[in-house]
């Protein structure tokens, strides 16, 4: 298992799978599903709330990646009648920056806390997708695509987190890292 984490972080870390918005197209099936795969800041935010969930002993485990997806097709609709927003990209950046604070510091919040991050990052990472969507001219089929790799990737985050222990605090540590560098690089990218 760790060698998988330490494989799947390396993959992480190539700058060849970059800023997750420019050049993407939102044209198909195929192409909304691998945008959450390609765009490293969605990448990385839908798997930690996946590992921040299934760290929870709650219902709250299953009620955030729930909801993360309930919230992403509301920033998708809010994001195709909205105009661009200039500080989505930077809000987006700060939401991969707050991830990897939230599981280096390992704190214990309020599941209406969680509840309440989590879909404020699921709205701004949707209204971005939303965005993308007007300009290709294209959505269901994208949308369709897009939710599914969210579920897979939340999914695999509540998976992680069930091997917390036997990962150890070491490749926590890595990844809450590898989500708090990112979110600086692309605040200042």
């Amino acid at each position: 298992m760790k060698k998988m984490m330490l494989t799947l972080l390396g993959f992480l870390a190539f700058p060849a799978i970059a800023f997750a918005h420019p050049g993407h197209d939102m044209a198909n099936f195929s192409s909304g599903f691998s945008h959450p795969f390609t765009g490293i800041d969605h990448l990385l935010v839908m798997l930690a709330v996946g590992y921040w969930a299934g760290q929870s002993i709650s219902a709250t485990r299953w009620q955030v990646p729930m909801l993360f997806v309930l919230f992403i097709l509301g920033g998708v609709a809010l994001g195709a009648m909205i105009p661009g927003l200039a500080f989505v990209e930077v809000a987006i950046a700060v939401s991969v920056l707050a991830m990897g604070l939230v599981i280096l510091l390992n704190t214990s919040i309020s599941s209406m806390w969680q509840l309440g991050l989590t879909t404020v990052f699921a709205l701004l990472h949707g209204f971005v997708h939303g965005q993308e969507l007007v300009a290709a001219g294209n959505g269901l089929m994208a949308v369709t695509g897009m939710v599914l790799a969210t579920m897979m990737l939340l999914s695999m985050g509540v998976y992680l987190a069930s091997f917390k222990d036997q990962l150890g605090i070491v490749l926590q540590r890595g990844f809450a890292a590898l989500l708090t560098f990112s979110g600086l690089y692309l605040l200042v990218m």
